[in-house]
C-alpha cells in the first residue's frame, strides 16, 4: 500500500499494487509495483512527478545492508529525481504504533515478526525468517496446524475435530482422495494455508477443543517472540509498549488474549490506531524537516 501525504502530512490519496517483498516476487516486479503506486498517486491526486521531494518505503528485510543496497539500486533505475527513504516494513510500523522509533512491534498476520529498537538504538528481531524456519503463530502456521491436526484425526492419530470438514469444504473438495493431491499443487501457497486462520477461529469459538489449542499455542509462540526481543534489548527497561498489527492477533480475539497473558508484567499492548504506512509517511516528514 502506497500513500501521497503533502508537507503537513495531509494524506492526499493511497494506491495498492501487489508485494514490495523483492525476495519474493523478483526485482522486476518489485520496480513495477513501485512505479504503479507512483503512477496511479500521481494522476489520482493530480500531481507531477516532479513535485515529489521524498518516496519513504517499508520493506520486508530492508534494514539489513545488502538488501537495502539492492533496493535503492532498484529504485535509482526509476528515473525519479526524489530521494528516497529505506526502512524494513517493521520498523515503520512501529513508528506508526507508538508515535516514535523506540519499543517493539509484533506482526502477525500471513507470517510473524516481533522488531524491537531500544534507547540506545540497538535492533533487536525474533522470528520473521519465512515458513520453512520461523513465521510461529502467523497465519500460515495455524492453517499449517489445522490441515496437520485434522488429517491425523482423520487418520485416527489425534482428538476429533471439525477442522477437515470445514477446510474440505473450503476448498470445494468433495472427497477425501482429492486431498493429497491439492495440498501439493503449485496453486497452494503461504497465504492460500494462511487462509485457512479464519476457520481454526470459528471452529474454536464453536469449541472445537483442536482448534482452540492451536489458537493457545498460536498466542504462546508470538509471546515467545516478543519476550525474546525483550530478554536481549529491554531487559532493564520496565513493561515495554508492544504494538501490534496484523490480522492474526488484531482480529482472533483468543490469539490476543494468550499473548497478553503471557506478556502480562513484561510488556504493555498497544493497539494502533493508524496503518503502519503512517510510519513511513512520519519518516519523510521528518526527513525533509531535519528532525532525523
Amino acid at each position: 500500500m502506497g500513500w501521497a501525504a503533502d508537507l503537513t502530512g495531509r494524506i492526499l490519496g493511497q494506491a495498492e499494487k501487489g508485494s514490495g517483498n523483492y525476495h519474493t516476487t523478483g526485482l522486476p516486479n518489485f520496480k513495477a509495483v513501485i512505479a504503479g503506486i507512483v503512477d496511479e498517486l500521481a494522476g489520482s491526486c493530480r500531481l507531477r512527478k516532479d513535485d515529489l521531494q521524498v518516496i519513504s518505503l517499508g520493506l520486508a528485510g530492508a534494514d539489513r545492508l545488502k538488501d537495502k543496497q539492492i533496493i535503492t539500486q532498484a529504485l535509482s533505475e526509476l528515473g525519479l529525481s526524489c530521494r528516497y527513504l529505506v526502512n524494513s516494513d517493521a520498523k515503520i510500523a512501529m513508528v506508526a504504533g507508538l508515535g516514535k522509533a523506540e519499543g517493539i512491534v509484533l506482526i502477525a498476520g500471513t507470517g510473524s515478526i516481533a522488531y524491537g529498537l531500544n534507547r540506545q538504538g540497538e535492533v533487536f528481531r525474533a522470528g520473521g525468517w519465512g515458513q520453512l524456519a520461523s513465521d510461529e503463530g502467523s497465519g500460515y502456521a495455524i492453517g499449517r496446524q489445522a490441515l496437520v491436526r485434522g488429517i491425523r484425526a482423520a487418520e485416527g492419530r489425534d482428538k476429533t475435530t471439525g477442522l477437515l470438514p470445514m477446510i474440505m469444504e473450503y476448498w470445494g473438495l468433495a472427497s477425501w482422495n482429492e486431498m493429497i493431491g491439492y495440498i501439493n499443487a503449485p496453486a497452494i501457497t503461504k497465504a492460500a494455508i494462511a487462509a485457512l486462520a479464519p476457520l481454526v477461529a470459528v471452529a474454536a469459538e464453536r469449541q472445537d477443543e483442536v482448534a482452540q489449542e492451536i489458537l493457545w499455542q498460536a498466542g504462546d509462540e508470538l509471546a515467545c517472540l516478543v519476550e525474546s526481543v525483550i530478554k536481549r534489548g529491554f531487559h532493564q527497561q520496565g513493561s515495554i509498549p508492544v504494538c501490534i498489527y496484523g490480522g492474526i492477533i488484531s482480529n482472533i480475539p483468543l490469539v490476543r488474549r494468550q499473548v497478553e497473558a503471557a506478556l502480562a508484567g513484561k510488556a504493555v499492548i498497544v493497539v494502533p490506531q493508524t496503518k503502519p504506512v503512517a510510519g513511513a509517511v512520519r519518516f519523510a516528514l521528518n526527513s525533509i524537516s531535519g528532525s532525523c
